[in-house]
């Protein structure tokens, strides 16, 4: 055995024992985004987007004004104007700011909001549980843990309750939890569903962790499910396995550095050790160097799914090579 790696191994082995406890959410701090959309050609068709979001108790909700003119984010509804404002209420938005509002615990399933200066822009918070690939409700899945450009998703599956008669609404958010699509498909005879959707480049503009949000009924119950995607064209990338060798403890320094139990920089280390030696098989030069502050939590999941064998060697260095082209290992 090469003298190198069990040293390599005996150091993270030593930063595993001497840990503090992994912490329970790693995309703890991150906020649903809401921003603004023209959704047509006259004056009055700018929209809340998404105009309904789904979301939990304690979840942080932050509206961006990436209009080009002033808005209010104000509780209520524009019919009952004496009782607007009593929940939250942003103020003059200007171009450029944001407000956010933390959904409090109690027993409001739902929050209507709209903008004072544009009364027709008008918003909606569903707040319920939300259950990751099954839920009493209904059931959601994809068809692969992890996409490329040029890829079709097939998303499916039941729903168990259909006293509603009313279609399942799909929303797809990014890694920092901007939406980029939303549809709604029909039932199947048998309360299934399957939809299809193209993957491009278009719609899912970084790679990262996504994730599709299925939502059914009224109040609407939330069943979820997360997928990778890679950004490439599997069709140009080249899937040799010898374009992958990666020596086997950097899986468990992988895990451990996802649940927190050693340091940005003490993964980091390994990946440069990898690079240097060129054990790594990219189109990665050995002389890379690493900023370690400013890494996307995606990141960190991805190289906990990598570690517990949910995506592959290539989704794995495409994460790596993310950092690279991203500016965040210089090379």
């Amino acid at each position: 055995m090469d003298l190198r790696y069990v040293a390599i191994f005996s150091i993270g082995l030593m930063l595993f024992l001497s840990s503090h406890a992994a912490l329970a959410d790693n995309n703890s701090g991150i906020s649903w985004k809401i921003a603004f959309k023209k959704n047509g050609t006259s004056a009055n068709s700018t929209i809340f987007w998404p105009p309904e979001l789904q979301a939990r108790q304690g979840d942080m909700i932050t509206w961006m004004n990436n209009d080009t003119t002033a808005h209010t984010i104000t509780s209520g509804v524009t019919e009952h104007l004496n009782y607007s404002g009593k929940v939250f209420d942003s103020g003059v938005l200007s171009p450029g700011q944001e407000y956010s509002f933390k959904i409090p615990s109690g027993v409001w399933s739902a929050y209507y909001y709209f903008c004072r200066i544009h009364p027709w822009m008008t918003g909606k918070i569903d707040v319920s549980d939300a259950y990751l690939g099954k839920s009493p409700i209904s059931t959601i899945s994809t068809d692969k843990n992890s996409y490329s450009s040029g890829d079709t998703m097939q998303i499916s599956g039941i729903v168990n309750d259909t006293s509603q008669i009313m279609p399942l609404t799909i929303q797809i958010f990014d890694s920092q939890r901007n939406m980029v699509f939303s549809d709604r498909t029909n039932l199947l005879s048998d309360d299934s569903f399957m939809y299809k959707l193209k993957v491009t480049n278009t719609v899912f503009k970084t790679s990262g962790i996504y994730k599709i949000k299925g939502y059914y009924g009224f109040p609407a119950t939330v069943t979820d499910v997360n997928f990778f995607f890679n950004g490439q064209n599997q069709n140009s990338t080249n899937t040799n396995s010898d374009s992958y060798k990666i020596p086997y403890w950097v899986k468990n320094t992988a895990k451990w550095w996802s649940q927190n139990q050693i340091s940005d920089n003490d993964f980091i280390k390994g990946i440069q050790f990898l690079i240097t030696t060129g054990d790594l098989k990219t189109n990665m030069p050995a002389h890379a160097s690493m900023k370690t502050n400013i890494i996307p939590t995606w990141v960190k999941s991805t190289a906990g799914w990598w570690a517990d064998g949910t995506i592959s060697d290539a989704d794995f260095i495409s994460s790596i090579q993310y950092l690279i082209d991203h500016g965040i290992i210089n090379v």
